[in-house]
């Protein structure tokens, strides 16, 4: 038997996960308020999301949005692929030499409507404190990776206020050594109570029921309905693979140059942004939005809005622009699920929405547990009614990981005479690329 709470260690690290978790969520919510003021400054709060409901001078903004992220990157040194946030999770180290900097470029990347989510920015705010902290103290590399995390959830522990849940998320995409599970969880839970408590003592708000829809009658038919859903989201997260991966080939090989790279994809997903404006930013108002005004919107434009995101993400993250995976995903499988309902009204909206709200992140993210807990937190549906969503997710997972049946194979991407290659791993979001050195 493991008496880990005999060991003196342990309650230095649950000590450390306490301040490391707070300063965490300090700066992911310092990091959330300069977001949401600059997006309400910079776009305003009255807008028309009907089809080509954009103001066209939303196109400038992108498009000088993405020539300042572009001369960011290059001014502050932001390595040319940082970094993931979901690699940063599984290697338990994020570099804090260059949190900062990053992490600039993530704000000024979400303010000017990328679609892209404040996942990243936690993600390296946690990490780095927490590996700040561990080289001011000179731990060893085992503590040093336990702190990191605990900062991790710390971050996301506020950002999703709910500690349960983000440590969950954090342990799915890197799983502890069985024999000292505890003795690493129970710090990054630590971690993330201090963060939720951070956030919910500032702001008072939670994302319970964020995303609240109708309930309904569960029949057994409706997991046969799951089933098929499941298979919609594997595919959903397939094209978004395929996308991200053609337009960082497209965008390095016809735009060298970095800084030029960001203001065209800017002045590409703002354009989008003007025909179905529900595609601009992270999406978590948006699909607040969709859900609010769903048979005003109707299908077509829920069915564009869907294809419009998938194009919108990938061009945000294949030219420079830097932010999260969680947020836009669960806005992309959201407002499939939308469209489902719209497009054969007998299948309950709880349903539909549920299951591909969760299904095509836990897919893309490769968190499906996670997912369906957050599903129970943020639509409201109880744990009998998130049943169907729970095999959507799972079905979506076996079908791309599991069975192979949906997936980009490394190096498909680019010619084989190429300089450079663009990998697809088994991560969406954690593409590794080498590129000609930069002339900009």
């Amino acid at each position: 038997m493991d008496l880990f709470a005999r060991d003196r260690t342990f309650w230095r690290l649950v000590w450390h996960a306490a301040v490391i978790g707070t300063a965490a969520a300090a700066a992911a919510l310092l990091f959330t308020r300069i977001v949401k003021e600059g997006t309400e400054w910079l776009w305003g709060k009255d807008i028309d999301y009907q089809f080509l409901g954009g103001k066209w001078w939303w196109v400038v903004i992108t498009t000088g949005t993405g020539l300042l992220v572009g001369l960011l990157r290059w001014r502050l040194g932001v390595p040319e692929d940082p970094t993931g946030s979901l690699a940063a999770i599984q290697e338990a180290r994020v570099d804090h030499t260059t949190a900062i900097q990053t992490i600039a470029v993530s704000a000024v990347s979400l303010i000017g409507g990328a679609s892209l989510g404040p996942f990243d920015a936690g993600t390296r705010a946690g990490g780095g404190i927490g590996n700040w902290f561990s080289t001011r103290l000179k731990l060893p590399e085992e503590m040093r990776a336990i702190n990191n995390l605990s900062g991790i959830n710390g971050s996301i522990g506020g950002l999703l206020t709910a500690p349960v849940l983000a440590t969950l998320f954090v342990t799915e995409l890197r799983q502890p050594d069985p024999s000292r599970y505890y003795r690493v969880v129970i710090p990054n839970l630590v971690g993330a109570i201090f963060g939720f408590f951070v956030f919910f003592s500032i702001t008072g708000d939670t994302f319970l029921g964020v995303f609240a829809v109708p309930t309904y009658d569960l029949r057994v038919w409706h997991f046969g309905v799951a089933v098929v859903l499941g298979f919609v989201a594997a595919a959903i997260s397939w094209m978004l693979g395929v996308s991200v991966v053609t337009v960082r080939r497209i965008a390095v090989r016809f735009v060298p140059n970095s800084v030029a790279r960001a203001a065209v994809g800017g002045l590409a997903f703002g354009l989008i942004g003007v025909v179905v404006p529900l595609t601009l930013a992270a999406g978590k108002e948006q699909l607040s939005v969709g859900v609010e005004r769903l048979d005003e919107f109707g299908a077509a434009l829920m069915i564009a809005v869907v294809l419009g995101k998938i194009v919108a993400i990938a061009i945000s993250l294949g030219t420079g622009f830097i932010g999260g995976p969680v947020m836009p995903t669960l806005f992309l499988g959201g407002s499939a699920g939308l469209a489902i309902h719209l497009l054969i009204p007998e299948l309950p909206l709880a349903l539909t929405f549920s299951a591909m709200l969760v299904a095509v992140p836990g897919t893309s993210i490769k968190a499906p547990f996670s997912m369906v807990l957050l599903a129970v937190l943020t639509v409201g549906v109880g744990p009998g009614d998130a049943a169907p969503a729970a095999v959507a997710v799972v079905v979506a997972y076996l079908a791309t990981s599991g069975l192979g049946l949906f997936g980009v194979p490394a190096g498909r991407a680019v010619d084989p005479d190429e300089d450079h290659q663009v990998v697809f791993r088994d991560e969406l979001f954690e593409i590794s690329e080498a590129v000609p050195p930069d002339e900009s």
